[in-house]
């Protein structure tokens, strides 16, 4: 009887170790995860996408690689509000063989379904562009705008 006490109370302090585990990990990525995910690929997408929308073509052009963005300003006016809605966003990542062969882990390129409403003429059509990531200072930017091919 004795022995089946001590296993319930070792059973006890085990479990309560583990709850205060999983409360401090949960408590930690609370607090360190929403930075990333601000500059998250997919925050990027979206990101850009809502400034054209709303008409911001500096945002749009704030979520594009710094070297590149001069090169696409005309495109990104041109594309100002017209109805952008987001059906989802995939983003590759490194593959494992990539990886073994010295490739740098992490997201590669984003794919974006999207659907679009022409401003003038409200003509709708559905896209799904592929478009290169850049990581630079810590930080995701797409290579060129999506819809740019």
């Amino acid at each position: 009887m004795a022995g089946a006490r001590l296993v319930s109370k070792a059973g006890l302090v085990v479990g309560m170790l583990l709850l205060g585990f999983a409360a401090v990990t949960s408590l930690a990525a609370a607090v360190l995860d929403p930075p990333r995910r601000a500059s998250s690929p997919e925050a990027v997408v979206r990101g850009y996408f809502n400034a054209l929308e709303a008409g911001d073509a500096e945002a749009a052009l704030m979520q594009l690689a710094p070297s590149g963005r001069g090169r696409w300003i005309d495109f990104v006016e041109n594309s100002l509000g017209n109805d952008y809605r987001v059906l989802g966003v995939a983003v590759r990542q490194t593959s494992m063989v990539d990886r073994l062969r010295g490739a740098a882990a992490g997201p590669q390129e984003v794919t974006t379904f999207v659907e679009v409403t022409q401003a003038v003429g409200g003509e709708r059509w559905r896209a799904g562009p592929r478009v290169p990531l850049v990581d630079q200072d810590g930080r995701w930017y797409l290579e060129r705008p999506p819809l740019a091919d």
